[in-house]
């Protein structure tokens, strides 16, 4: 990794990428009938002030750490050297949502162990994914857990995950590229905190950015970009 990197993801890491372990439980909205083998399922959703436009970038960003103190996780890219374009910190899948996706738009990727987040493996779609509209102004998916690791036993074994959400209008890569992007991610930017979630998943539950008044409204200039809610939901299958 460009030693100027490792110096924007150490700045990320001491303005205090904070954690939230959450434990709230509660009922969960998932269809009668899901698909067997899948462990648990995590349904995600992210609202914007605006409208989702599919000529941005959406992320919501997973590192299955199992660690409960939840010390590293994923955190927004908002300054050059620009690294992979969209994150950085500490994430080992994300779910993409874009006009370059397949069909669609939604897209399941691992990161390739030992690359500098910077080589994605396609995993797949979601199980289910929320059609994007012209005024659609949220995005809503769920998953397995045996997408991510594919073995059941192996999948019931993980118990934490620290998770994102990232939206910008642009990826650039190019460290020379000094034109300035615009990038909403969970946290307040102007106390200069990125805030990822520290979730138990072994647990039925619902947490909500009501209870948490972790993501603020107007804190980007762009409302399609202006995340304003978000919603997560785990259930045993």
């Amino acid at each position: 990794m460009p030693q100027g990197a490792s110096r924007t993801i150490r700045q990320f890491a001491r303005a205090g990428a904070c954690l939230l372990l959450l434990s709230l439980s509660a009922c969960a909205r998932f269809p009668d009938t899901p698909d067997a083998g899948g462990v648990r399922r995590i349904a995600v959703e992210a609202q914007v002030a605006g409208r989702i436009r599919p000529d941005y970038h959406y992320f919501v960003l997973f590192n299955l750490s199992n660690d409960p103190t939840g010390q590293a996780g994923p955190v927004p890219v908002v300054a050059p050297p620009w690294g992979n374009g969209f994150a950085a910190g500490a994430f080992t899948h994300f779910m993409r949502f874009d006009n370059l996706q397949p069909a669609g738009g939604y897209a399941l990727y691992r990161v390739q162990p030992n690359t500098n987040l910077s080589v994605f493996q396609y995993l797949g779609a979601p199980r289910f994914s929320e059609p994007i509209g012209a005024q659609s102004d949220r995005l809503r998916f769920e998953i397995d857990l045996t997408q991510f690791i594919p073995n059941p036993v192996n999948a019931a074994q993980l118990q934490f995950i620290q998770l994102n959400i990232v939206a910008t209008d642009r990826i650039p890569i190019d460290p020379n590229d000094l034109t300035p992007k615009v990038v909403d991610a969970l946290g307040d930017p102007a106390l200069g905190v990125s805030q990822y979630l520290n979730i138990r998943i072994d647990q039925n539950r619902i947490l909500r950015n009501a209870d948490t008044n972790l993501e603020p409204r107007g804190d980007v200039r762009d409302p399609d970009l202006d995340i304003v809610d978000w919603r997560v939901e785990v259930r045993a299958l």
